[in-house]
This record gives structure tokens, C-alpha cells and sequence, in this order.
């Protein structure tokens, strides 16, 4: 059973929230009031995700998640946005949110993201010791367009960089959020797309190509920056944000057929 933390001061809030995770049956959901609150409860221990909204009281969003970003490392964050709060969700994203649902597509979009995020979680949890002793992983894939392959995929890169200690498990977590997005979002007609896979002691680096007459793997000018608020308004767009924040770098060519995506180390001082 995954023990999951909701913590809104809305009673309205956390009783939607409530009911949407209780779907699942594997789910055991807790809910609290405030920040104070839920540090308590994650202090007790038995928790393994942490949903909460970003306006409260007492402790909001930004200072919950920067707080279990250091003192429960391995316990994952997903922001709930609501109307006025589009400047502390980027902040929190880039402070280590693994990901967040606006509360308008709660019903839409919660359970989905839950389940991505804890599936993230488990990958990590395989073959750890035979992966320690990894230096260098580096391969090439053809992918056609078959959405099926995408979440085996970003397990299986996860194992490893989760393997190898990389990063720490937000770190993990939130490269295979970035991944899952940019694939989902290249993987957009029938054509074939190129992936080479680069993962040594500094850094993780993924490029995706399509072949030049098949056209980009996504259009480069329709991609937000991170700072662009309207961002968080449509789906695509909302993949896009995480792209942008939970990777350290994302470079595309001129003609957009092409486009690399880079974590780092702490370590890490090399040039691409």
C-alpha cells in the first residue's frame, strides 16, 4: 500500500483530492490542514508522496517543498496550482517539485500524475548494487510512433541513473518527468524517431532526432520558457514547463529536427 499526504487548507479542496486518489485502491491517502501539519506526519515516517497546494496559511507550497527537498529527499511532491499562484508553482518546480495539476484539472489530470510519478519511484528500486558499478551507459533506439514504449523506456533510464546515484531520488524522479514529456510530445505522428543515450559520472544526456523530411520533433517556437505563466494553461504547453524545468538544458537546431536534453551532476564541470 503507498501512503500518500494531502495537505490544503481548504476542507473543499482536500475532500476532491481525497476522493479522486481513493479511485485507487492501492492508495492510502491522508489529508492535513496546513505545512506545520504535514511536516509532523512526514517527520512520524509512512509517507510516500506529498500533494499539496501552493496558497496557505501558515507554510506554502514553495517553503513545504524546499523543506522536504532536504529533510525527506526521497518523498516526491506534486503541486496543486490555482488562479494567482502561477509565480510560486515555478518557483517550487524549480526548487524540486516532481510535478504539479492545476486544480481545475483535478478530476482530469490528479490520478494520472500520481500513478506516473509513484511508477517513477518504483523503477529506481531494481537492480541498485549491479548498477553501482556503472560508468558509462550509452546506447542508440528507433522509436516508432507507439506511445506503449514510452513508460518502459523512462523505467529503464531511471533504473539506471537511479542506479548508478547520479542524483538524488527528487533528482530522479523529476528526469524521468522531463523525459516522459519530451517523448510524449515528439512521438506526435507516424514517422520514426532517433534516440542516443548518453549517461556517465556527470552528467545524463538524451537527444532526439527526426529525419529532416518528417519535419521537428516538436515545434521549437511554440516551446515556453519556464518564466512564461501562460504555460500552465493547456496540456501541451504544460509538458513543455516540465521539460524546461526539470531539465538543466534543452537545445534545439535550427530546424527544430533535432533537440538534446541534459541533467547534471553536482559534479559536473564538463563542456557538452
Amino acid at each position: 500500500m503507498t501512503s500518500v499526504l494531502i495537505v490544503d487548507d481548504s476542507a473543499l479542496d482536500r475532500e476532491l483530492a481525497k476522493r479522486i486518489l481513493s479511485q485507487d485502491s492501492q492508495l492510502s491517502v491522508e489529508a492535513v490542514d496546513g505545512g506545520r501539519a504535514a511536516l509532523d506526519r512526514l517527520n512520524a515516517g509512512g509517507i510516500d508522496l506529498v500533494l499539496t497546494d501552493l496558497m496557505m496559511p501558515d507554510i506554502n507550497g514553495l517553503q513545504l517543498v524546499t523543506t522536504i527537498r532536504v529533510d525527506h529527499p526521497d518523498v516526491p511532491v506534486i503541486l496543486m496550482t490555482g488562479g494567482g499562484t502561477e509565480v510560486i508553482a515555478v518557483n517550487a518546480l524549480a526548487q524540486g517539485a516532481a510535478s504539479y495539476v492545476p486544480k481545475r484539472m483535478l478530476n482530469e489530470w490528479l490520478l494520472n500524475t500520481t500513478h506516473d510519478v509513484l511508477s517513477l519511484q518504483q523503477a529506481q528500486r531494481t537492480h541498485g548494487k549491479l548498477l553501482e558499478c556503472f560508468n558509462v551507459v550509452q546506447f542508440d533506439l528507433e522509436l516508432g510512433n507507439d506511445m506503449a514504449v514510452i513508460d518502459p523506456l523512462v523505467e529503464y533510464l531511471q533504473q539506471i541513473v537511479g542506479g548508478m546515484r547520479l542524483f538524488d531520488t527528487t533528482e530522479t524522479y523529476r528526469l524521468g518527468v522531463g523525459l516522459k514529456e519530451a517523448l510524449q510530445n515528439s512521438l506526435y505522428r507516424d514517422r520514426t524517431i532517433s534516440l542516443s543515450v548518453r549517461i556517465d559520472r556527470h552528467k545524463a544526456r538524451f537527444t532526439l532526432k527526426a529525419h529532416e523530411d518528417d519535419g521537428p520533433v516538436f515545434d521549437a517556437a511554440t516551446v515556453p520558457d519556464v518564466e512564461d505563466l501562460d504555460a500552465l494553461k493547456t496540456t501541451n504547453e504544460r509538458g513543455f514547463m516540465l521539460i524546461r524545468s526539470h531539465l538543466d538544458d534543452v537545445r534545439f537546431n535550427e530546424s527544430g529536427t533535432e533537440v538534446v536534453l541534459v541533467k547534471r551532476c553536482a559534479n559536473d564541470s564538463e563542456a557538452d
